[in-house]
């Protein structure tokens, strides 16, 4: 039974005995020279290592971005904000009222200041100006109101919104104050704005149900300055955002986490003014019941694969969408004595060459890499569990069940020299597992190493589970199984 469907991404249905696949720390890749059904037209790859770059305070990374130029990180960790420069020298430049929730950030090139960097917490704003390292909090004259949660820059206004109303401003045009008070309203539905997003020069207002687009229109009456945008007719969605700071960009576009009139919880990216489905139903079931409000996401590409990391901290889970395979896996942390929780990022940015990304709890700035295969030194157990084997549920006798890992990637010392698999299976169709068993993967150049188990008995609906804790390159390029179906 060569290549029958062990390699694939997670989906495990409502009910396991539709569908119990996981794939947990693995990505898929698919090879498009590859003829369907041939050896490795999927195989599974290891997720990116942490190496560490740069500790903070020790609290909750809350944000970050890589400013115009490329040569900032700006970064809010607890109530502290940090400037690293491209060799990770880390210094704080000022702090903010609040100690912990996502924040927002942008930048802009202003008339009067340069490069300057804006903040919302919710509470207030923030500017920072790199020229004159000069951080300050926006007064109360400054606008309409104080706080924002999102913000984001368009034609060299910074845009903002009013947590808790449809209100949303600009700044004065190429400036990051609003001396002129103009403020538009989502009010093409009742429901409240959410966020907002700029995506290909247009400001995407995101609703507790809907969304509605707007764009710069300039002030439109001589002599009188107005709040320069204005709704675009017929780019109304029926679709809101759940979760506010669940909104990344993504391809030409943008990801979120959705919620309309009838229900929440569906992930989904905006194509031009449609709402596009990307979650599946397995996805969907895990955030069932879920207070999915406080997910929190970021976007990174490596390799070619684009990937939405999203992750829910109510239920301890992340998510991941590759752009290239348009499907799911599940990016864990581990503990030996809890057992898998959310990943450790919490935020990322491109800077220096690099995807960085900022620990939820410990203030460590960490660079994701394809070749380390530890988490800043600590333990990455990759799991894969494959489809269910049934034959019209008549007995089947499994004599050989192969892996083709790619050998010989043995460490030279310690953990790791001798990497070992571990195999358990299910006869029940996922409700209860059988001991584990273990086998080598292959030393450090022993490259026609095979990782074989035989005589694994007999069942009517088997299901194969390995896992890896070893730190090496373990790819899983196929699987074969050699069976028989019994008398009855």
């Amino acid at each position: 039974m060569p290549d029958f469907g062990f390699v694939g991404a997670s989906y495990e249905a409502p009910s396991i005995y539709q569908d119990a696949q996981e794939c947990i720390n693995f990505y898929p890749e698919i090879d498009p020279t590859k003829q369907p059904g041939s050896r490795g037209v999927v195989a599974l790859y290891p997720t990116p290592g942490l190496v560490q770059k740069a500790q903070l305070n020790v609290a909750e990374v809350r944000g970050m971005r890589a400013l115009s130029g490329s040569q900032i990180l700006l970064v809010v960790c607890g109530q502290n904000v940090y400037q690293i420069s491209t060799s990770f020298v880390v210094s704080q430049i000022g702090t903010i009222t609040t100690t912990n929730g996502p924040v927002d950030i942008t930048d802009n090139i202003t008339t009067n200041n340069g490069l300057t960097a804006y903040i919302v917490d919710g509470v207030n704003r923030y500017t920072w100006v790199a020229n004159t390292n000069t951080f300050a909090t926006l007064p109360s004259t400054d606008g309409l109101w104080l706080g924002a949660t999102s913000t984001d820059t368009v034609d060299s206004y910074i845009v903002y919104n009013e947590p808790g109303t449809q209100n949303w401003a600009a700044t004065n045009l190429g400036l990051a104050v609003s001396t002129t008070g103009n403020y538009g309203s989502k009010d093409g539905s009742p429901d409240n704005l959410v966020t907002l997003i700029v995506d290909h020069r247009q400001v995407y207002l995101l609703g507790e149900v809907t969304t509605e687009v707007w764009v710069d229109v300039g002030s439109t009456i001589a002599g009188l300055t107005t709040f320069p945008f204005q709704r675009i007719s017929g780019t109304s969605m029926q679709h809101g955002c759940a979760a506010q700071y669940s909104v990344a960009r993504f391809g030409e576009s943008f990801m979120f986490v959705s919620r309309d009139t009838r229900g929440q919880a569906i992930i989904g990216a905006v194509n031009g003014y449609t709402f596009v489905r990307t979650s599946t139903h397995a996805v969907e079931n895990t955030l069932k019941g879920v207070d999915v409000s406080n997910a929190v996401a970021y976007t990174y590409q490596l390799e070619g694969h684009e990937m939405y990391v999203v992750t829910f901290p109510s239920i301890d889970l992340t998510w991941v969408y590759d752009l290239a395979t348009q499907q799911w896996h599940k990016w864990l942390s581990w503990d030996d004595v809890s057992g898998y929780y959310r990943h450790r990022s919490n935020c990322g940015a491109l800077f220096a060459n690099l995807n960085i990304v900022g620990d939820f709890e410990n203030g460590k700035i960490y660079a994701l890499n394809n070749e380390v295969y530890t988490e800043n030194g600590n333990k990455i157990r990759r799991l894969r569990r494959a489809v269910h084997l049934t034959s019209d549920l008549q007995r089947q006798f499994f004599e050989e069940f192969q892996i083709q890992f790619q050998p010989g990637v043995g460490l030279q010392t310690g953990q790791g020299e001798d990497p070992q698999v571990m195999l358990r299976w299910s006869n029940d169709g996922g409700s209860t597992w059988s001991n584990e068993h273990w086998i080598s993967i292959g030393k450090v150049g022993q490259y026609q190493n095979r990782a074989i188990w035989r005589r694994l008995g007999w069942s009517r609906d088997r299901i194969f589970e390995v896992a890896i804790t070893d730190p090496v390159k373990a790819v899983i390029v196929s699987a074969n199984l050699k069976a028989s179906v019994g008398d009855n």
